[in-house]
């Protein structure tokens, strides 16, 4: 299920908060199909932007969205709103990155920086200097993350990629939230220190 611009497009919350009520409208309907490509429209690029940054490969990242739209479709009748569209989505994304994590550490692999996927990314709606100071912000940022390891850098991503809570990104994850929490509450201050190193000092 590939995306259909190499643009980055991503929904702002309204516009995905209107997806997932047109998604599950179209559900009840029993148009599946109808209702993943409303969720691939209006989540696709944020699912995509988080594979990406969690994983460092824009080609396995790529794969992964590819799965998770795949899952998300056999699976959508058993989705019983306990969370968001968008949540579920991001918690069937955690997994997966997660087995790519594992996948890669078992093999003994080192998952490898994708340069140009930092850039990519910066906010398209922002005047052209903007962009060039937030492009160079995400940039830092991105070389601060690589520091963590791949699990932190994934759990850190996730807790504020997704607006997950402790316990659903648990649930992802298969592990306890207390866990979760103490990986972000110990990379927090390392972020800011990388990034004040890199001259991004908080005013």
């Amino acid at each position: 299920m590939r995306r259909a611009s190499s643009e980055p497009r991503q929904a702002d919350p309204d516009e995905r908060t209107r997806a997932n009520t047109v998604a599950q409208l179209l559900l009840a309907r029993g148009d599946r199909r109808g209702a993943i490509a409303v969720l691939l429209d209006a989540h696709g690029e944020m699912i995509f932007a988080h594979c990406v940054r969690t994983l460092r490969d824009r080609a396995v990242a790529e794969d992964v969205v590819q799965q998770v739209f795949y899952e998300a479709h056999r699976d959508l009748e058993k989705f019983r709103g306990q969370s968001s569209l968008g949540t579920w989505l991001f918690s069937i994304a955690a997994h997966r990155c997660a087995d790519v994590i594992k996948t890669a550490r078992r093999r003994g692999d080192k998952i490898e920086a994708d340069e140009d996927a930092i850039t990519t990314y910066a906010d398209p709606t922002s005047a052209p200097g903007e962009r060039l100071d937030q492009a160079r912000l995400v940039e830092a940022l991105e070389e601060c993350l690589e520091e963590l390891s791949a699990d932190v850098r994934a759990t850190v991503l996730l807790r504020f990629q997704s607006g997950m809570t402790y316990e659903e990104m648990a649930a992802s994850l298969e592990t306890k939230a207390d866990t979760l929490c103490a990986r972000v509450s110990r990379a927090l201050p390392l972020l800011k220190r990388c990034l004040e190193r890199k001259g991004w000092a908080h005013d």
